[in-house]
């Protein structure tokens, strides 16, 4: 258990000190992908450049959305830490 909540703690510090960076990372990859295709790359399925130019990422979350999350990561984390050293 101990371990367990190191690890939920160690992911979900992040989210808290820094969600721009996560919540940014779709929306780049997207980018990215759409450059790449306007370059010449070829489609890895019918339509697809035509798809990320008319709809947004399907995984684009707000900052206070990945904060949240991160908050719930901590309290688990914790309880998961405090459970660990009371057994």
């Amino acid at each position: 258990m101990i371990g367990l909540g190191i690890t939920i703690l160690a992911l979900a510090i992040p989210a808290i000190i820094r969600p721009e960076s996560l919540h940014k990372e779709s929306l780049r990859n997207r980018n990215r992908r759409l450059e790449e295709l306007r370059n010449g790359a070829p489609e890895r399925y019918f339509e697809e450049q035509r798809e990320l130019e008319a709809y947004r990422p399907r995984f684009d979350p707000s900052s206070r959305t990945i904060r949240a999350l991160g908050f719930v990561g901590v309290t688990l984390g914790v309880l998961s830490l405090f459970q660990g050293i009371s057994q």
